[in-house]
């Protein structure tokens, strides 16, 4: 058995087939995540943006107004401090401003900067080549579904209650540093 199956099949032996199917897509989802966000890391690296940056960046331009620190984290499923930190490196690289929020002085707001729209628009037409590269095993009815598929499954873990986190305390409050 290879690697790949040995690690699929880890520890699922005695486990009804339904359940063990869901472990094997949720392991297959998880390494292939991985692996597309390796290969992203790799094409971003000359530019020094990192994929999680980028994702960071793209989810505050598809807000309607600047979002706080915590709207980011709630957004893109990270802790308020993970946000913080990439935000400062981006505001170190010039992609972004980090602005105290004018009816909430704790409270920041993380405000793109042209140089960010400037970089993704020399960017976009070979990262989305490299996206559809990467995808082609796929026909064009098929990404439909896995879309589909996916769509479900952030729906269903959005709704999901929030698990309780340690305490993290605010990381939009000044001083939280």
């Amino acid at each position: 058995m290879s690697a790949g199956k040995q690690w699929l099949n880890l520890s699922l032996d005695e486990v009804e087939r339904a359940a063990a199917d869901r472990v094997r897509a949720f392991r297959m989802l998880m390494m292939g995540g991985t692996r597309l966000r390796g290969l992203l890391d790799r094409a971003l690296a000359p530019s020094g943006v990192t994929t999680q940056q980028g994702v960071l960046l793209s989810w505050i331009e598809s807000q309607p107004a600047p979002p706080t620190i915590t709207a980011v984290a709630a957004g893109v499923g990270m802790t308020h401090q993970n946000v913080k930190q990439i935000a400062l490196a981006l505001q170190r690289k010039g992609f972004l401003d980090i602005e105290v929020d004018a009816n909430d002085r704790r409270s920041r707001r993380l405000v793109l900067t042209p140089h960010h729209y400037r970089f993704w628009r020399t960017r976009n037409v070979d990262d989305f080549a490299a996206v559809h590269a990467w995808t082609a095993a796929w026909s064009d009815a098929e990404v439909r579904q896995v879309l589909r598929l996916l769509r479900r499954l952030h729906d269903h873990l959005d709704a999901l209650p929030a698990p309780r986190a340690g305490s993290e305390g605010n990381d939009d409050e000044v001083g939280a540093d």
